[in-house]
């Protein structure tokens, strides 16, 4: 396979080849189509860089899988932890999508996108201090959209360890 190119774009890169959009996007449910063009988060960007799929280019010059890194880096300082889970997710063959307006990092669908999405996943750190508050908050909205709410905890040996949070009734 021919790797694809994309270019950069604020917070997002992009690909307006068909062929992104056939094996990216139809087969793999990487990115969204806007206006004929696949645009992918950087996060899937740096994922399908690493695995050799695409090239990234930043104007004329291609940008490393390191340049790429500290490009999310800035514009996300957990970016380290969710790409750890993101990374996990997707080498297990889960398709990831993110979440944000559910309060969450990643919706998360076992096999394409003909479905919902089954579970809403959080990323946090093993040190990280967590309040009630922002637990049962997220549990509700993940009931409420019929989800599964997920902790995933990154430890100090980049280990992601998953737990499903749900509301008991008595």
């Amino acid at each position: 396979m021919k790797v694809i190119e994309f270019y950069l774009s604020g917070d997002r890169v992009f690909s307006d080849k068909e062929k992104a959009i056939n094996q990216l996007y139809n087969k793999r449910y990487y990115g969204e189509i806007v206006s004929g063009k696949l645009f992918l988060s950087l996060i899937e960007a740096v994922y399908l860089v690493d695995r050799g799929k695409i090239r990234v280019f930043d104007g004329g010059k291609e940008l490393s899988l390191k340049e790429l890194v500290d490009i999310a880096r800035k514009r996300d300082e957990n970016f380290d932890l969710k790409f750890l889970v993101y990374k996990d997710l997707r080498d297990r063959g889960y398709v990831v999508k993110t979440a944000l307006k559910y309060g969450s990092h990643f919706r998360v669908y076992r096999k394409g996108m003909e479905e919902h999405a089954d579970w809403l996943v959080w990323v946090v750190s093993e040190n990280q201090k967590l309040f009630p508050n922002d637990i049962t908050s997220r549990v509700r909205v993940a009931h409420g959209v019929r989800k599964k709410m997920i902790m995933a905890v990154v430890d100090e040996d980049n280990d992601v360890v998953y737990y499903q949070i749900e509301r008991v009734k008595f």
